[in-house]
């Protein structure tokens, strides 16, 4: 938890903006303000999305969780992993963990929420083996590697990971 954010590690296309109304959307304001609350979101750390039809939501970069609205939402509509590449709607960056996400949610087809926050005490949750720079393809392929088998992650020295199919079970064991 020691590094420094430095913002996204990936190009981002932007393309034009739809209007976003998800009725997720509250509902993750609502949790990023109780994980804030309980310590886990220092600053701008941690994010929070949701799969959609077309992609997924996730909060924007540097997005404080404790302070979310509902413009700090973007939908992701592709990502290519191999180019680093993001493609979003609207002019707002995608979290630095945009890629993690995705390869979740494609590892994962049963998971339509995924939480990551800065808590590294959470009980009976494996941790990874080695410890990574966030927003690589090897920090997200570390917490993939976990959630195969597992709904929930500690990222060695950096923070938790936590899916569900709905919001409600990716809070289980948190204690929100």
């Amino acid at each position: 938890m020691g590094e420094i954010y430095v913002g996204v590690k990936f190009e981002v296309v932007h393309l034009p903006a739809q209007k976003l109304e998800d009725p997720r959307v509250p509902e993750l304001i609502r949790i990023g303000k109780t994980l804030a609350e309980k310590g886990f979101c220092p600053e701008n750390s941690g994010n929070l999305s949701f799969r959609v039809a077309s992609g997924f939501v996730i909060t924007t970069a540097g997005s404080e969780l404790g302070r979310l609205t509902a413009e700090n939402f973007v939908l992701v509509k592709d990502v290519d992993l191999e180019k680093k590449k993001v493609v979003c709607e609207g002019k707002s960056q995608p979290s630095s963990e945009a890629m993690m996400h995705k390869m979740i949610y494609d590892a994962r087809p049963d998971v339509n929420v995924i939480l990551h926050a800065h808590a590294l005490d959470l009980k009976g949750v494996v941790t990874t083996a080695k410890e990574f720079s966030y927003g690589t393809l090897e920090f997200a392929r570390s917490a993939v590697e976990v959630l195969k088998d597992h709904d929930q992650v500690i990222l060695r020295n950096h923070g938790f990971v936590s899916a569900g199919k709905k919001i409600s079970e990716a809070c289980e064991g948190l204690g929100l």
